[in-house]
């Protein structure tokens, strides 16, 4: 037996090379990726048909036996990514009976993580920032028991330690944002600021870039430009100052700060964080269908009443939840079957091309009270993860782990890419090639990854809204609307969704009630105050 290999449909994730089990599958990475199986070291056991969420793999004999399902279930939510899992938890809870359908071989999609040699490889999310994110609040009241490890466990802060390409380090975002500023006078407009970005009566234009919001505070300068670029827009976002929007600059920045007050992740990782959402979504009876694909959503008069699986299988549901991505939306529910203008707004999505470099170190490459490093001036900006710092369980006894992210520039030449990245590494730390003893390089590219990137026209309110022109149809996901960090933005659309297909108040939008904004309101006089104070200061 074979296993074909589509090379054109590889993106470079490198799932298989983290999932498969007898270590068979390398990636060759040129100006695009592909993956490569040791014929000699292959079981044949099938896995990778079930790794790699763009099919590259193929051989019809290794397929799994077909999950038994009954034929009838009140909702069907395809993909098993959080946002998916979420929402069949809230439809569960609600009486409903649910069933996920997952094309892989494990649930969390972009939002977990595959083992590796002992080393937690994460399929694309840095972490969840702690029990006070979004994520966080929302696995909370769903009943979702997640186990959290804080700064307040730990023996350092773990703060952002930031370098620059002029030999400039500085040891914690304080400390680089008042050199940047000029000192603790300039500080008080930074305070200022802050407080503005927390009063809810402060309205930030929609046409307005991050670039204009920043210079609006900081004319002239800028080096604090292309900090916030840094720390924020391709932090959080994937984007430079250009193509974010100010509002969602401000949002992101008063999510951050309420986050790392708590700053942290789940012990165990955010595979964690999934495995508990799935015990939480079958202890209320729903099923997850995993190694099950989709072929179609099945539509009868503009309306959803199912599946049409892969295998052949029909599956009749009242509701029909999508997540599973823009480009997939297309395929399967028909553009015959989508108005012509949201069709396009589909297509017209522009994603955010990103990679990742997962190393295994001897030594922990951060130091011991540091878990995020920043670099700043380079051809690209690195932003650095370390989640051992938090729960040193993620690599193997005695070792340490950093997830290493940047977004990549045009041609996207995938080695070329790789090999900067490497260079500028071996520049910030010293004895870097002695230290790694692992490096997974991960390349996400195309309309998979980042579909509905934060970009301009296509971010917060702007993102598609959950309830799809398909009567029955609701999407979810990193596609939807919301606000925050990279993914802490997906419960803002889940609650949406919940709220339109049950009425349940318990999912209602919350930034808008009074007493969120009248907590924001309260922290934007905090930091005005702050504001003040450093003003005073001669």
């Amino acid at each position: 037996m074979t296993i074909a290999i589509d090379k054109t449909r590889c993106t470079g994730c490198s799932y298989c090379v983290a999932g498969c089990p007898a270590h068979a599958i390398t990636l060759q990475i040129e100006a695009t990726a592909y993956p490569h199986i040791n014929e000699n070291a292959c079981t044949q056991c099938g896995d990778c048909l079930y790794l790699c969420p763009n099919n590259v793999f193929s051989a019809p004999e290794m397929q799994t036996p077909p999950v038994p399902l009954d034929t009838r279930y009140d909702a069907v939510v395809i993909g098993a990514g959080i946002g998916g899992l979420m929402t069949a938890i809230g439809l569960a809870r609600a009486g409903k009976k649910v069933l996920v359908l997952e094309q892989l071989g494990f649930g969390g999609g972009k939002y977990t993580h595959l083992e590796y040699n002992g080393y937690a490889i994460s399929t694309a999310a840095w972490t969840c920032a702690g029990p006070n994110s979004r994520i966080g609040k929302l696995c909370t009241k769903l009943g979702a028991e997640i186990e959290w490890v804080t700064i307040h466990d730990v023996k350092a802060r773990g703060d952002h330690w930031v370098v620059t390409r002029d030999g400039r380090r500085f040891n914690s975002l304080d400390e680089a944002q008042e050199t940047l500023v000029g000192g603790k006078r300039g500080m008080a407009q930074v305070y200022r600021w802050i407080g503005d970005m927390f009063d809810p009566a402060d309205n930030v234009p929609p046409e307005m870039t991050a670039r204009q919001y920043i210079e609006s505070y900081f004319p002239g300068n800028t080096e604090y430009v292309n900090y916030v670029q840094t720390i924020i827009t391709y932090c959080f976002a994937s984007q430079t100052v250009d193509t974010f929007s100010g509002i969602e600059t401000k949002r992101a920045i008063a999510d951050s700060i309420g986050n790392m007050a708590d700053w942290g992740t789940a012990v165990g990782g955010t595979a964690a964080i999934v495995r508990g959402l799935e015990r939480t979504l079958i202890r209320h009876g729903g099923q997850i269908a995993l190694r099950t694909k989709v072929k179609a959503i099945r539509i009868e008069n503009g309306k959803a009443n199912g599946v049409l699986l892969e295998d052949g299988r029909a599956v009749s549901a009242d509701i029909v939840v999508h997540n599973g991505g823009l480009n997939r939306l297309i395929q399967l529910a028909g553009e015959e079957n989508l108005p012509p203008e949201y069709t396009r707004r589909l297509k017209d999505a522009v994603p955010a091309n990103v990679a990742a470099l997962i190393l295994g170190t001897d030594e922990p490459l951060l130091g011991e009270g540091h878990s995020l490093l920043h670099t700043m001036g380079w051809e690209r900006t690195l932003n650095c993860y370390a989640p051992t710092f938090f729960d040193p369980t993620l690599a193997p006894p005695g070792k340490h782990a950093l997830d290493v992210f940047w977004v990549m520039q045009p041609p996207y030449d995938l080695r070329q890419e790789l090999d900067l990245v490497l260079g500028q590494l071996r520049q910030v730390f010293p004895g870097f090639d002695q230290a790694v003893d692992m490096q997974m390089p991960m390349f996400f590219t195309g309309m998979w990854t980042a579909e509905m990137a934060h970009r301009i026209g296509q971010s917060g309110a702007e993102r598609l809204d959950p309830q799809s022109p398909v009567e029955n149809l609701y999407l979810v996901g990193y596609d939807c609307i919301g606000y925050g960090m990279a993914g802490d933005i997906i419960p803002h659309g889940v609650e949406r969704a919940l709220y339109l297909i049950l009425g349940d108040p318990l999912y209602a939008p919350q930034d808008e009630k009074a007493s969120a904004r009248l907590g924001k309101w309260l922290k934007a006089m905090g930091f005005r105050g702050l504001s003040l104070a450093a003003r005073l200061k001669k």
